[in-house]
């Protein structure tokens, strides 16, 4: 193996890697379980680095395994991470034969089929790459051989299955917590986004490696870069989230999307619980608790939590978090229009926003105008 400078940056990796496992380790104990899943998906990650780096080495290894990437390895990482991302929005993970079904393309096609086969790979196939078998250079393929190089394609497209499937899950939660809170840690969730579109990226780069493969039908080992070097990233990724970004488990969600289909609200109560809300939030302004929850609205009103999101959802045609936020706007522009020597951030702060980026986003969700222009246009300016 050269050793060249992305050599070097792979191995600066995976010495990153291995501080990662120690921290899950030592500081975590592998519990709860996302740290458990999370240990497994750095290892995969410094396996494909291992991987890439062994295979630059041009010598055989007895242990055909070794090649996992080369059979498919990367069937594991979707899995990994949807189940890590369904520990954090608060669904266990356990090892249960359906949740197992996820991982039997792996089990067979890297686990299994290799090690009951002699010669698996061919020499051009360990030692430049699985695509090989598509470049004119083979005298000679089997047919095993040549299905693992599409299996080494289709891991790709498995994993972007994932990807996608577990993005929709996301923004699913971030709608349910709409439902139950008046406010949001949004960088969390944001967070959540971007460890799945760095992961979307990183098979953008895939694709454009095999693009070029399959245009120019010759192999060029550095090209291989383009897609381990932002697989590398993604340790890094991680050990931004050990240093100090927290997922979101800090506020219990109370319920799933509301079905009111089997709903005992009457249309005769649900009129008296909705002037009850109206009346109340008028008349208390709850909403300038910048902490507060639908439970804790309905705990205040005295009607059942379930039923009050029904309310909301169903006769006043919108969510908890808008409902309350639309309060908040309206309080803002009072407080605009008879205090013009205080600053946004304060009547921000006053009207129950936690940011002033929530409450910009807020105002121009319901008034069309930012903060700063709504004053403008009420006012002689900003003091």
């Amino acid at each position: 193996m050269s050793v060249d400078l992305l050599s070097i940056l792979l191995l600066i990796t995976l010495a990153q890697g291995l501080f990662i496992l120690s921290v899950l380790v030592v500081r975590y104990k592998l519990r709860p379980t996302q740290h458990l899943v999370l240990f497994f998906m750095v290892i995969v990650l410094m396996w494909f680095q291992v991987e890439f780096l062994s295979v630059r080495l041009p010598y055989d290894i007895p242990v055909n395994a070794f090649y996992g990437t080369r059979f498919g390895a990367w069937l594991l990482l979707g899995p990994l991470f949807y189940f890590y991302v369904q520990s954090i929005v608060g669904v266990q993970f356990a090892f249960s034969p359906r949740n197992i079904l996820h991982f039997v393309p792996f089990i067979i096609l890297v686990c299994l089929i290799p090690i009951f086969s002699d010669e698996f790979l061919s020499f051009r196939q360990v030692n430049y790459g699985m695509l090989t078998t598509f470049d004119p250079f083979n005298d000679s393929i089997t047919l095993i051989q040549y299905i693992y190089s599409i299996v080494f394609v289709l891991q790709f497209i498995h994993l972007l299955v994932y990807l996608i499937y577990v993005f929709v899950m996301v923004r699913r939660y971030e709608r349910n917590l709409k439902g139950n809170y008046s406010a949001l840690n949004s960088t969390d969730i944001r967070w959540l986004k971007i460890v799945d579109l760095s992961m979307l990226l990183v098979l953008a780069f895939v694709s454009l490696f095999l693009v070029i493969f399959f245009i120019t039908r010759s192999y060029n080992r550095n090209f291989d870069y383009l897609y381990v070097l932002p697989t590398a990233m993604l340790i890094y990724l991680i050990s931004y989230k050990l240093a100090g970004v927290q997922w979101l488990v800090s506020a219990p969600v109370t319920g799933r999307a509301a079905k009111y289909e089997k709903s005992s609200l009457k249309p005769e109560q649900a009129q008296t619980y909705l002037q009850l809300l109206e009346h109340f939030v008028a008349e208390k302004k709850p909403y300038l608790n910048n902490e507060l929850r639908l439970f804790d609205l309905a705990e205040m009103v005295g009607i059942p939590p379930h039923h009050l999101s029904q309310v909301i959802n169903e006769q006043l045609q919108t969510s908890f978090f808008d409902y309350i936020n639309r309060s908040r706007i309206d309080e803002a522009k009072r407080l605009i229009k008879s205090h013009p020597d205080s600053s946004l951030l304060e009547i921000a702060f006053k009207a129950g926003f936690n940011n002033k980026t929530s409450f910009t986003n807020a105002f121009k969700k319901f008034s069309g105008q930012t903060p700063l222009e709504f004053r403008r246009s009420n006012t002689s300016g900003e003091k």
